[in-house]
């Protein structure tokens, strides 16, 4: 499964306590409060924002994508 910059922006956008989840197959931003049911959590708001910093730019999301990428092929999901 391949994260994207727009998935991590997507995510960062989303406000706090959010999500990014991989459910069924595919990539979820989930909302503060929601919960994941199934699915695997792939990378929480606040942390990504730890990991890139407040305002990342494309270079760091590019990273930070391929970095989780890799971290979800490990896990075979």
């Amino acid at each position: 499964m391949k994260v994207t910059a727009a998935d991590l922006q997507a995510l960062l956008e989303a406000g706090d306590g959010a999500r990014l989840v991989l459910q069924e197959g595919r990539l979820e931003v989930l909302p503060a409060g929601e919960a994941p049911g199934g699915a695997l959590t792939v990378i929480e708001r606040d942390a990504l924002r730890q990991r890139a910093g407040d305002q990342p730019g494309e270079h760091e999301l590019d990273e930070q994508a391929a970095i989780l990428s890799t971290e979800i092929d490990t896990l075979g999901a």
